[in-house]
């Protein structure tokens, strides 16, 4: 199995239906009886595996989603993050929620403008991010 090492490849985890988990193979450590895959480096039991194969060129490219956690942007540079990579924004005044998904275009030190052209002040509210992963 070790000549998967380093190779993207999908693997069949569990009974089905399966776990399915996609990334390169970064290790295959008979010691501890795992291989570890992807970029957070995930370690699957060899129990567990039922199989792997290649992953296919279009099979590589997975899609982005949204992180399940998000989390108050308070930095400026977490602001300026947020516009440029287009991230959604859930804004909150108080208990109340005041957008959700939206995408902020622009910020001062004082205020930020959502997609829509509304311009809401920083101190009022309070604005949560969640990143896309992949």
């Amino acid at each position: 199995m070790k000549h998967w090492v380093g190779r993207p490849v999908i693997m069949y985890c569990g009974e089905q239906p399966y776990t399915i988990m996609k990334g390169v193979l970064r290790r295959w450590d008979l010691a501890a009886s795992v291989a570890v895959i992807g970029h957070q480096e995930i370690a699957v039991p060899f129990r567990d595996i039922v199989y792997i194969k290649a992953l296919a060129p279009k099979e590589r490219a997975l899609p982005p989603v949204l992180h399940s956690v998000g989390y108050i942007m308070r930095e400026r540079l977490q602001f300026d993050n947020a516009v440029y990579f287009k991230s959604a924004v859930t804004v909150w005044k108080g208990d109340q929620l005041v957008a959700f998904n939206a995408t902020i275009i622009a910020h001062t030190k004082g205020s930020v403008t959502l997609h829509g052209g509304q311009n809401l002040p920083k101190g009022n509210h309070t604005f949560v991010v969640r990143s896309l992963r992949g």
